[in-house]
């Protein structure tokens, strides 16, 4: 058996009953085992075998600067001791080698067989085996004693032995005591930092704690200098309130010292004892109908509560059954909208999930890569980016072709409705213009162009139609469409094959748009130039926000520049915050001025995208209640918590006594935030107010009319 196999060391310290010719040979170098059982080892060694059972501190030096410090018994063998270290570097323990003073120790010599300096410490050369490397070259990996394994992996503290003189000890002998060094780092959160614009340089703000909160930290039974040099100190203090005493005059007298609070005991009438039972029975039936009276008041008490209890819980559940559902409904409306998407938010959600893709992986990017690799992740990264963003830019694309005569029905359909109003005692009033029944009749005209027809049908609607046009000679491609016609037709009587696709698609832009063309000239819509793109839009065109001094930014401009959001679920936080007002009957509130990008403003920036108390960073669950629920809604009124938090937030009447005064505080800060950040909100909403449009808020389709159509 070769050194590398031999059993344990500790094997060999147990009495076995084995011939010495089978028991195992120890390598050239090794002492022999003692034996307890010989005579003349006892005689020999008997106080050296006496050896006192304690710690030590082991030091293993890797170089000339590296070295770790371990402690360990000291009759432990060095066997144990290569096998425990081996452990904390991950390398096999044959692969180790220990020497002391240029000489390899054997396994099986114990701790306090080898030689230590004046402070009790053991010191040894650790280094590999000269084999390792080749027996490593055939595996994965060569064998490698590393620091950072031993440090920042296992995390494991270091021990050191501290010289105590007799002069500080109570025996007066001297001592050496082992101590552990605790490793009492912290990761340090980012606070915050700006980035330089010219030179690219990030700084970010110091984290000057030096710890934990002390709330968080799990004490042990330290002993410290604090707690051993205390010292009780005695102070005299008078009586916590006036006695009376007594004081002793001569062998007979005693003089009584009378206190404020002293009363005097005077006999009443006498009573015998019959009145005085019949008074003591009197007493114990009023106290049984007493208690009686207040135990059928407590029982009824108790029902009463049991009951409320009861019904609040059954209410409990069923909401919590109305949220779930509501949760899943939405999970699935958004599974929905992300495999067949429609409008534009729905393209936003899907810009927003790969925005929070590439987030992700370039995180596990920086963790997992250093230099020229994370530079080559990077643009494999990119390009996996520039393709998902041009399938969904390609599927829009589809998407919007394919709605477009959709939404062109859908505008003529709207063209050619009645005007509507409530009149007197709530009747609803309809006027039908000639306009709009000229767009209704040319609608029909322009549906049946559409559809597929013979050869003869298709001659006799073209001469119908250009019966048609005859009475819309104002219009201004008039001899154009009235062309396409005339050569449709022309085509359809003496060729006897044509492709009149292109002159049908023609017909019908050229139609669609005469039935848009009003004969009364239009009124000049005020329009002013986009800062950006330098195209003149329409007021409509730009993107207003409660928080602009004036409009320079035109809707489209506006959304290239942010980052794909989720637009959907913050319209769906201005709808929560909306239907609370309308249900307080507070018309004028700050809500109804406030647009969809305000409220992203407020969640991610002053409220740091996430719930004030929990800390929750689901969107979804987000909401916008008020803060004081007395007061009207406003950017400085308002706090964000989820929809649990916030029907329980409802449900405080005193918001001081429930929340901590440093929540308090804080929350208070952030209302100042937002102040400075909306002071131009006070200005558009009393604009709002004498405009009358607040009127609208709140009503429905059929109450609205169309006053400026009239």
């Amino acid at each position: 058996m070769s050194v590398e196999e031999r059993p344990p060391a500790f094997v060999c310290n147990v009495q076995l009953n084995v011939e010495p010719c089978e028991r195992p040979k120890l390598p050239p170098g090794c002492p022999p085992p003692i034996d307890s059982r010989s005579t003349e080892s006892e005689n020999q060694n008997s106080e050296e075998c006496c050896v006192e059972l304690e710690n030590v501190t082991v030091k293993f030096r890797l170089s000339d600067s590296d070295i770790v410090a371990q402690v360990y018994p000291n009759c432990m063998t060095l066997g144990d001791v290569k096998q425990d270290i081996a452990r904390k570097f991950e390398v096999e323990p044959k692969f180790l080698v220990l020497l002391q003073n240029g000489n390899v120790l054997c396994d099986s010599l114990p701790i306090n067989s080898t030689a230590l300096d004046e402070f009790g410490i053991h010191e040894f050369h650790l280094e590999l085996h000269s084999n390792a490397n080749a027996q490593g070259d055939s595996q994965t990996s060569l064998p490698k004693l590393d620091l950072d394994v031993y440090y920042d992996k296992h995390r494991l503290a270091d021990f050191i032995t501290v010289h105590i003189s007799g002069e500080d000890t109570q025996d007066g002998e001297p001592k050496n005591v082992v101590v552990e060094i605790e490793n009492a780092a912290i990761v340090k959160p980012f606070l915050c930092g700006y980035r330089d614009k010219v030179s690219g340089k990030e700084y970010l703000d110091a984290f000057t704690q030096t710890g934990p909160y002390f709330d968080k930290i799990k004490y042990r039974k330290y002993k410290t200098r604090d707690t051993q040099t205390w010292e009780p100190k005695e102070k005299i203090l008078n009586t916590a309130h006036e006695q009376s005493v007594q004081c002793y005059l001569d062998g007979i007298n005693i003089m009584y010292v009378s206190a404020a609070n002293d009363f005097t005991i005077v006999p009443g009438k006498y009573q015998t004892y019959a009145q005085k039972e019949r008074a003591e029975r009197k007493l114990e039936k009023i106290l049984l109908i007493q208690r009686n009276w207040r135990r059928w008041i407590l029982w009824k008490y108790i029902r009463m509560r049991a009951a409320e209890y009861r019904r609040l819980v059954q209410s409990r559940e069923q909401e919590d059954e109305r949220y779930e559902k509501c949760v899943e409904q939405r999970v699935e409306r958004h599974r929905v909208v992300k495999q067949f998407p429609r409008s534009k938010d729905d393209f936003d959600l899907l810009f927003a999930e790969v925005a929070r893709w590439k987030k992700a992986e370039l995180k596990r990017i920086t963790a997992n890569y250093e230099g020229p690799a994370r530079i080559a992740e990077v643009n494999i990264l990119l390009d996996k980016e520039i393709q998902l963003l041009n399938g969904v830019e390609r599927q829009r694309n589809l998407v919007y072709k394919s709605m477009e005569d959709f939404r062109n029905d859908q505008l003529l359909k709207e063209l050619g409705k009645p005007i509507e109003w409530i009149g007197y005692k709530d009747s609803k009033i309809h006027l039908d213009l000639l306009s709009t029944q000229r767009v209704r009749f040319l609608t029909e005209i322009y549906k049946d162009m559409r559809k597929p027809r013979k050869k003869e049908d298709r001659l006799e609607f073209i001469r119908q139609v250009m019966t048609v046009l005859t009475e819309e000679t104002c219009y201004p491609n008039f001899p154009e469409l009235f062309d396409l016609f005339e050569r449709e037709k022309n085509l359809l009587l003496y060729a006897k094959s044509c492709d009149v696709e292109i002159l049908r698609k023609r017909q019908s832009i050229l139609f669609f748009d005469l039935i848009k063309f009003q004969k009364k000239p239009e009124k000049r819509t005020p329009s002013r130039m986009c800062i950006v793109c330098k195209k003149v839009k329409t007021f409509a065109e730009f993107a207003i926000r409660t928080r602009q001094s004036h409009v320079d930014t035109c809707k489209h401009c506006y959304y290239l520049k942010l980052t794909a959001t989720e637009n959907t679920v913050y319209q769906s936080i201005l709808r929560c915050i909306h239907r609370d007002e309308r249900k307080r009957k507070c018309a004028t509130s700050f809500a109804f001025v406030m647009q969809p990008d305000d409220v992203r403003h407020i969640i991610d920036k002053i409220w740091h995208g996430h719930s004030a108390l929990s800390k929750s960073e689901n969107l979804s669950e987000l909401r916008l209640p008020r803060w004081n629920k007395s007061d009207d809604w406003a950017p400085w009124n308002c706090i964000c918590l989820t929809e649990r938090e916030t029907r329980d937030h409802y449900k405080i009447d005193d918001i001081e006594k429930v929340y901590d005064p440093k929540f308090i505080l804080h929350v208070g800060n952030l209302h100042m935030l937002a102040r400075s950040l909306f002071h131009t909100l006070a200005a558009v909403a009393i604009e709002f107010q004498e405009t009358g449009q607040w009127w609208k808020v709140g009503m429905n389709k059929q109450r609205s009319s169309q006053l400026d159509a009239v």
